[in-house]
């Protein structure tokens, strides 16, 4: 009987390899190519949140036409993840899921500590200008979000999300990007369009659903609604929901995919791997997150001025990071 070669998903150890040869990638990318890419898919997840919002509006809750919490959540999920495979199919660079595949780079020897911090700066700020534009082109470009249930519906998320206390955030971050690396992680295991596809769906719509928190989507969901709701919402908000978030979300990807599979495939000084890892945390956290909230509390006084000036400088910050570091490798 003839033997079928045609398998459908990599084992573990070709996937980790396939990961860590993207990630190495990743690292090498000059820091105008890793902002564009970053910027491409802020803007593909807020294109998703976009959708999800006006998809599932109606059934909103306490604003909706026809009141249901199920079917809300159930709506949002289910188209949220256009986000997500444009971002995977169109060859975006994604903050998120470099807290899984680049680490992976790293644990594996083709990246380092140095390497890491580069690609998470340069993503992560890209995602944070592509996440604003997208929102000044909901609410004030298109005007979609500007008025009537969709803004309605806008302003209830974001003021959810900015109420949120920091340790709830931190576990739902970390719930997040556990599923969204999950979906990743099939993504790459998959080797025909189709199906990375369709793995790559369901652990979006779950993470959706169950009402988790992603650092990149609520970039825009929170900016979109500081705009809409006219400084309502600030931008020391914004990062009171954010730290922790981005926390978690690195945490999630690292711990229960990226360094899971790698234990799995490997192992070999996995002590060192993690304390390398919380240094990595804890410096990006600090240059390009902490930072940017001191940035914001600064300007707060400002007033409606501080709407536009704050994501400005923290923009041009972000970026003038990206290049320093680059520059140190």
């Amino acid at each position: 009987m003839a033997q079928n070669n045609s398998l459908v998903l990599y084992d573990v150890h070709e996937a980790v390899d396939v990961c860590s040869n993207v990630g190495c990638v990743k690292t090498k990318a000059t820091p105008s190519r890793l902002l564009f890419a970053g910027f491409m898919a802020g803007a593909y997840i807020a294109f998703g949140f976009i959708f999800a919002i006006v998809a599932s509006a109606s059934f909103h809750p306490e604003l909706g036409t026809f009141p249901n919490l199920s079917l809300f959540k159930l709506l949002l999920g289910a188209v949220f993840p256009v986000g997500l495979i444009a971002v995977l199919l169109g060859g975006a660079d994604l903050w998120t899921g470099n807290a899984h595949i680049v680490t992976l780079s790293k644990m594996t020897g083709r990246a380092s500590v140095k390497d890491v911090l580069y690609n998470w700066i340069g993503s992560y700020t890209g995602n944070f200008i592509g996440s604003v534009f997208l929102a000044f082109l909901a609410v004030y470009g298109t005007g979609l979000m500007a008025g009537g249930l969709f803004k309605d519906v806008l302003i209830g998320v974001g003021n959810y999300k900015v109420a949120l206390t920091p340790w709830k955030a931190l576990w739902l971050g970390i719930g997040c990007n556990w599923l969204v690396n999950v979906a990743i992680w099939l993504y790459i295991r998959a080797k025909d369009t189709a199906g990375k596809v369709i793995v790559t769906w369901f652990p979006i719509f779950a993470f959706v659903a169950i009402g988790f928190e992603h650092s990149i989507a609520n970039m825009w969901a929170i900016s979109a609604s500081i705009f809409a709701s006219d400084g309502a919402i600030s931008w020391v908000q914004f990062f009171h929901n954010i730290i922790p978030v981005t926390i978690g979300n690195a945490i999630g990807g690292f711990l229960f995919v990226g360094f899971y599979h790698w234990y799995l495939a490997d192992g070999r000084n996995a002590i060192k791997e993690l304390i390398d890892f919380v240094e990595v945390l804890a410096l990006f956290v600090f240059i390009i997150v902490l930072i940017p909230a001191g940035i914001a509390y600064a300007l707060s006084g400002l007033g409606n001025i501080a709407t536009w000036l704050v994501p400005l400088i923290i923009s041009v910050y972000g970026v003038v990071m990206t290049y320093l570091v680059r520059r140190a490798l």
